[in-house]
């Protein structure tokens, strides 16, 4: 008998495993191949990525295998917000919360959140059709490849066609400038 049940919270476990692979992988081949806004100090433009990612001359950007669902618009749709990492060039790389808001056909890049460069992000849940994100960002001393700070930040849907650039991020941020 406790083999029998033994062998039964196996399987269970198994099939969960599964079924969450399962769920990324489809969901790796809907939002990394999406068309994504791109705002950043050099220019202004749709990029659509190919298997998780684009990149040419100066940029490169990427689905980071993150997702939540949640009715972030509160119009009774289900929409997405995935985590993008932009870069474009050197050795920065954005993180970036793409909220994808559905218009009862399709999923469309409709607002970005900048979190951090090189953010070391823990977990992202939905809570109350916000986005719960925790993570690691920088703070003053810190060296450019290690953030210490940890946050646990509540993300809102800013609105539609919200695509602040990293340049207005940085000026609006009230995160003390960094050291190097």
């Amino acid at each position: 008998m406790k083999l029998i049940f033994t062998l039964l919270i196996i399987l269970f476990g198994v099939a969960a495993f599964l079924h969450k692979r399962v769920s990324d992988n489809a969901a790796g081949k809907i939002f990394g191949n999406m068309t994504y806004h791109i705002d950043d100090a050099l220019d202004k433009k749709n990029i659509t990525l190919v298997n998780g990612e684009h990149e040419e001359w100066e940029l490169r950007v990427e689905y980071d295998n993150r997702y939540v669902f949640g009715d972030f618009n509160h119009d009774g749709l289900k929409d997405v917000a995935v985590m993008i990492i932009e870069n474009t060039g050197g050795n920065q790389d954005w993180y970036t919360l793409a909220f994808l808001i559905n218009d009862g056909k399709r999923l469309a890049h409709k607002a970005t959140i900048y979190l951090d460069d090189r953010a070391i992000i823990n977990s992202m849940r939905a809570k109350n059709d916000k986005v719960s994100i925790d993570m690691y960002v920088h703070q003053a001393g810190d060296s450019m490849g290690g953030p210490s700070k940890r946050v646990k930040e509540l993300y809102e849907y800013p609105g539609p066609n919200t695509f602040v650039s990293r340049k207005q991020m940085l000026e609006n941020s009230q995160t003390p400038p960094r050291r190097f």
